[in-house]
């Protein structure tokens, strides 16, 4: 007899996918870095030559739970002075417990309830990467009825987002993650006699919605720095919320105090089944020069896409503002040194388009981007409008696009800018690496243009190396030719150009690459993520990474691994091919959780010396027994002797003793190993155990 018991899937408890305990992030090593990125360039005209440099820089250093950060900047060139700039300095942190980053220096609030404001303060915000994968994004909950073990497969544009299987009865799945923030999703119940049941759920998202129970929120303090003298600082405070009221509904609502100044912001994101759409208004009370001003400013945001018709409205937005109407950049800027409202640029209204359109039965898309902007103290109007068509015939990939701006002076007057541009590529090749022809050209409205024709693609044999030849003509220069090759190195990446007109040659240099100083050494890399890792080898050099390109252990045996994904497992393996015979690793593969920012070690246990096969053979000329257990003078195990009496070993010494084990006897073998020949693989030795 037999009892078996069947427990719908909707009332099983589920562990949230892609969670990681908080136990297992890691936050890091004490380490400093400098992230570089250089622009050099030499150009002649008519015999006037200018030179002109730039160095960009993100500095770091890790102490503890603490990452401190600045980014700067280096400009020089032969017509101007050299002259290094601060953009702003940082110190940050986790909160755990709260599943938040604190932030300390010159730093900018969060940009989704109210406009981003650069300060220098302190500021607590929510990090959606501590949260599980569940309760990252906003996704539907799918909800059905299963009348026999069935798997659920959840799809959308065609492409299978989720396949599980469920028990009888009613099942929910709170896990989808969908490739896109719009399209309805097709969901299959496949029975276990077969049957299939489809039905559609309807999905569409904004960036601003969140799961359900969900809670972000910002908050900040400080002062107001615009990073101009001519503008006050005010002190200032805001705190923005962001809460996921059902599986449909996100609210939010904010508030922003400054001397003089005060806003508040509610508003809601819902999913209708017929896209999403957001709606917040702003109401803000701003006093210059004792003058007060209040005024509104309403938000509508709209995003869907239409299966039927492969149309996706990526956004659709409309913000209307009062008159009387400031936000905080504008009454900082309304309350600088000139002591009066600025009347420049006062925002009436501003719509935001874009669209794209999949061709049907062809390889194309037509793109539609545009915005319009009005004004409340100027006359005139600007407007932007991005058209394109992209296709491909056979390997020919073409595209043609059409970009128009309109704008104006403090007059009024109107200023009209279009392009035609048309673009084609053709690989010579199947390979990634095949050389590519290329044709581009543009033509405006004042009849300028530029056209030209290309090669670009790898340099044969090497597969980090790239170049790239054009030649064409253009409206104002004539004539003119142009090259440039580029690699990918363990210590960056560097790029050479050339480039010759009529009257004209130039001739530019670029670099970008790390530097990263910890206990081990100091080690140069690629350009670092905001999240990257060492590499410990220990004692060997030229120990490659697999899944990352050019990494590899310098002389000191790290390397640097440029970016990882902080909170989440990252898997982290040896290229055990180019290790060679000298060298055994007792893991190839492990796996680091770093904390945002981190620096986490990767540790990887090897042993390094010369491979030796040894013959051993007992005082009377015996063989020793298949399966005894070779050992070195500290008692660890080695190999195990095979039935020719031979052990094959790695040996960390040139000259030493082996213990031989087996039963309940042993015996010593002493050797000394001859000069190393590099031309081969591992040494073969006889030697007598006594």
């Amino acid at each position: 007899m037999r009892l078996t018991i069947s427990v719908p899937q909707a009332v099983m408890s589920r562990g949230a996918r892609g969670y990681v305990s908080p136990e297992l992030w890691d936050q890091g090593e004490t380490a400093g870095f400098i992230n570089y990125n250089f622009n050099g360039s030499r150009r002649r005209k008519k015999g006037l030559e200018t030179e002109q440099y730039y160095v960009g820089l993100r500095n770091g250093l890790n102490v503890g739970a603490w990452r401190l950060r600045n980014e700067s900047s280096l400009v020089g060139g032969s017509d101007r002075p050299w002259r290094y700039r601060s953009n702003r300095t940082f110190a940050q942190r986790d909160i755990t417990t709260l599943k938040s980053q604190l932030t300390l220096g010159e730093t900018f609030t969060d940009s989704q309830v109210f406009d981003s404001v650069r300060f220098r303060g302190a500021a607590l915000a929510s990090d959606d990467g501590m949260l599980s994968d569940s309760e990252r994004a906003y996704a539907p909950v799918i909800r059905g009825i299963a009348e026999t073990n069935a798997t659920v497969e959840v799809r959308q544009n065609g492409f299978l987002l989720y396949s599980g299987s469920v028990s009888p009865g009613p099942f929910e799945i709170a896990d989808i993650y969908p490739s896109g923030s719009n399209g309805d999703l097709s969901v299959s119940v496949i029975e276990a006699d077969g049957r299939v049941r489809t039905f559609t759920q309807a999905y569409a998202s904004l960036p601003i919605m969140v799961p359900a129970g969900s809670l972000r929120y910002s908050l900040a303090g400080g002062q107001v720095d615009n990073n101009d003298d001519q503008q006050a600082s005010p002190a200032f405070a805001s705190a923005a919320l962001i809460y996921g009221l059902s599986e449909r509904i996100t609210g939010f609502a904010g508030v922003q105090l400054a001397e003089d100044y005060q806003a508040a912001n509610i508003g809601t994101g819902i999913n209708t089944g017929l896209g999403a759409v957001s709606m917040d208004l702003t109401r803000s009370v701003s006093k210059v020069d004792q003058r007060a001003r209040s005024g509104q400013s309403l938000r509508v945001r709209y995003a869907n896409t239409l299966d039927v018709t492969d149309t996706t409205l990526a956004v659709a937005g409309y913000r209307y503002s009062t008159e009387q109407y400031r936000t905080l950049n504008q009454h900082v800027s309304d309350s600088g040194a000139l002591g009066q409202l600025r009347a420049s640029g006062l925002a009436r209204d501003r719509l935001e388009l874009s669209i794209t359109q999949i061709v049907p039965g062809q390889s194309a898309s037509l793109s539609l981007t545009a915005s319009e902007q009005r004004y409340w103290n100027l006359s005139g109007k600007t407007r932007q409008l991005y058209l394109s068509y992209n296709a491909a015939w056979y390997s020919l990939n073409y595209s043609l696009s059409i970009e128009r701006n309109e704008d104006f002076g403090r007059s009024g007057d109107a200023s009209t800018d279009n392009r035609v541009a048309l673009s084609v590529t053709l690989p010579l090749g199947s390979s990634p690496g095949s050389s590519r022809l290329s044709f581009n050209a543009v033509r405006d409205s004042r009849g300028e243009y530029n056209a030209q024709a290309g090669l670009n693609g790898q340099v044969p044999g090497d597969r980090d190396t790239f170049y790239s030849v054009q030649a064409g003509r253009d409206s104002s220069s004539g004539s003119f030719g142009a090259g440039k090759v580029s690699t990918s190195t363990a210590f960056g990446r560097f790029e050479a150009g050339y480039s010759q007109g009529q009257d004209y040659d130039a001739f530019s240099l670029s670099a970008a690459g790390s530097l990263v100083a910890h206990a081990g050494g100091v080690n140069l890399g690629q350009t670092l993520g905001e999240t990257f890792a060492l590499v410990q080898v220990p004692d060997v050099g030229g120990a490659r990474l697999k899944s990352f390109s050019n990494v590899e252990t310098a002389g000191n045996g790290y390397a640097v691994l440029p970016y990882a994904q902080a909170y989440r497992t990252n898997w982290v393996s040896l290229d055990t091919r180019q290790l060679g015979a000298d060298v055994d690793l007792e893991n190839a593969i492990t796996q680091i959780v770093p904390r945002r920012g981190a620096i986490p070690v990767v540790r990887f246990k090897a042993n390094v010396g010369r491979r030796v096969q040894f013959e051993l053979v007992r005082v009377d000329g015996s063989k020793v027994p298949l399966g005894a257990s070779v050992e070195d003078e500290q008692g660890r195990a080695l190999a195990v002797v095979d039935p020719g009496s031979q052990a094959l070993v790695l040996s960390e010494q040139d000259a030493g003793s082996l213990w031989v084990r087996w039963s309940d006897q042993r015996c010593q073998a002493t050797f000394s190993l001859p000069p190393r020949d590099p031309s081969r693989a591992y040494e073969r030795i006889r030697v007598v155990c006594r």
